[in-house]
């Protein structure tokens, strides 16, 4: 008897001034501490990752036989987004694989959720606001208040907490029923979709601080959706 563990698809990110398309370490540590087989997702049929590579209908197949391979996804930070995101993220929902959408990922899906269609551009607004998000050496930076009714209030049991932060920009508002936190300046820190066993985004890095507590719940109620297989021989 062969226990398999689950396989994550993680999305490729590609950096400023970088010429690879990596995949985020921590994310990676992150999925095999808590028991999954990492799988790097990347762009299929495609020269270079860019905003105006758009998929056509046989490219989308040929990555959903990748995608069909994996269990669940996260979505990691990073500088910009591309279709390849909106793909991952609109095949996780229509077959309800779960899906963890971090930073500039949470970014990504809340533009999907938002119903926004141009596929690739990114509509988020620079940060203005009385705290600064952008403090990427502290392990905690400002509080969240989380929505009592959400998903992630059930996984997290409080209704603030203190988080990690580094990003420039924000996501513009959304329909509110879409929207699991809040920053005590008001910008939207968390989504997800209620009827769905886990399509999740927050705004902070939980795979950053491991040893966090919330951080913890977070990634387990992530890896809990899954349960070992069983093959026999």
């Amino acid at each position: 008897m062969i226990k398999i563990r689950s396989i994550i698809g993680i999305v490729g990110r590609l950096y400023s001034g970088e010429s690879n398309i990596i995949c985020v370490e921590e994310i990676r540590i992150a999925v095999i501490k808590f028991g999954g087989i990492p799988l790097l997702i990347l762009p299929i049929d495609k020269e270079e990752l860019s905003c105006k590579n758009l998929y056509s209908e046989e490219e989308i197949k040929d990555l959903e036989s990748v995608l069909s391979l994996c269990d669940g996804f996260i979505l990691p930070g990073g500088d910009t987004w591309y279709s390849l995101d909106e793909v991952v993220i609109d095949y996780a929902i229509r077959y309800d694989k779960p899906l963890l959408a971090i930073c500039l990922g949470m970014q990504t899906l809340s533009k999907v959720l938002s119903g926004e269609k141009r596929i690739g551009y990114d509509n988020t607004i620079k940060n203005n606001t009385l705290i600064n998000h952008l403090e990427p050496n502290k392990d905690y930076v400002h509080s969240v208040i989380i929505d009592k009714n959400s998903k992630l209030y059930s996984i997290l049991g409080e209704e603030k907490v203190t988080v990690n932060s580094r990003h420039s920009y924000h996501v513009p508002e959304l329909d509110n029923t879409l929207v699991s936190a809040r920053s005590s300046d008001g910008l939207i820190e968390g989504v997800e979709l209620k009827d769905k066993k886990f399509i999740i985004g927050v705004q902070w890095h939980p795979e950053s601080n491991l040893e966090d507590e919330h951080s913890k719940k977070l990634f387990k109620s992530f890896f809990d959706n899954f349960k070992y297989s069983q093959k026999f021989h």
